[in-house]
């Protein structure tokens, strides 16, 4: 992947409808549909981690944060940290967004979110398409904790990670996807969780959701559940936990290579998938499992 400056295609190894380019500025189609693209990046100046390029694009709004009372995953306090917010609903059938993140050598990026994701039907039935694509260069360190993306009732979305690591680099990666708000029919959500490390697949996922995909609710795929939860945790030391555990019929961890863990997790609803996400982190020891309601902790460095 080149760099977040410069943003190239979608590399042709992601399904078709990632396939975006934005190197223009944000732009409305004839229908009234938003094509945006912003772009967070990191740097290692003078021993500490600076921001080195902030776009946003509305809606896509990226703000620099400060540290603010125990935060996830980072030791010693040297991090940019990241606070997304939307400045308008969506993405709304239709829209299509792009957020390029580059983490440079040696830097630290913690990215949170101000709210959940609420994903919306368009006029005119089209899908909406949230791409992200995620380089971390060696020595760097991304941590990513959003809040959940809700797939509203009628919505037809895409949601794409792609994450391309360099052999040194650490990630964690935390993702709750819902089908619907409480008492709502479920939207469809198609998504496309990818994550290399030295250019060779570690995560390779697709999980089609909702109305639009056949055979979805049937109780060997998803049953009466609505909300999916991954964790992706990278460390070049050497994936913490178990080569494999399932703590429960509902979630899993699964070693997909020696420095990569992933847990998957369902939950007919947010608080019950968190909990399984946590117990289910629980298992990978210290510094990963922490207690509380969502862990919180240090990562190595």
């Amino acid at each position: 992947m080149t760099s977040a400056s410069s943003p190239p295609e979608v590399r042709s190894g992601l399904p078709d409808f990632a396939r975006t380019d934005t190197t223009g500025p944000r732009r409305r189609t004839h229908r009234g549909s938003f094509l945006c693209h912003a772009v967070i990046a990191t740097e290692l100046r003078d021993g500490r981690t600076r921001i080195s390029r902030l776009r946003a694009d509305t809606p896509l709004s990226p703000r620099p944060t400060i540290a603010s009372g125990e935060e996830p995953y980072i030791r010693g306090g040297d991090a940019a940290r990241i606070r997304m917010s939307a400045s308008a609903a969506g993405p709304v059938g239709g829209d299509t967004y792009l957020l390029d993140i580059h983490v440079r050598e040696g830097s630290t990026l913690l990215i949170r979110d101000v709210g959940a994701t609420l994903v919306l039907p368009g006029p005119h039935g089209e899908s909406s398409r949230w791409v992200t694509r995620l380089r971390v260069e060696e020595g760097a360190t991304c941590v990513w904790v959003p809040e959940p993306v809700i797939a509203a009732a009628g919505c037809r979305h895409h949601h794409v990670i792609d994450a391309d690591l360099a052999p040194g680099a650490r990630l964690l990666y935390r993702e709750e996807l819902v089908l619907g708000r409480h008492r709502e029919e479920a939207g469809s959500l198609s998504a496309h969780l990818s994550v290399r490390r030295g250019g060779q697949a570690s995560v390779v996922q697709q999980i089609d959701l909702g109305p639009a995909a056949v055979g979805a609710g049937a109780s060997s795929v998803f049953g009466p559940n609505r909300a999916l939860g991954n964790v992706i945790v990278v460390d070049p030391d050497g994936a913490p936990g178990p080569a494999a555990a399932a703590p429960d019929a509902a979630s899993a961890v699964m070693r997909q290579d020696p420095a990569c863990v992933q847990i998957t997790a369902v939950g007919q609803d947010v608080p019950e998938l968190r909990n399984r996400l946590d117990t289910a982190m629980g298992l990978l020891g210290e510094p990963w499992a922490a207690p509380g309601p969502r862990p919180w902790s240090a990562i190595p460095r």
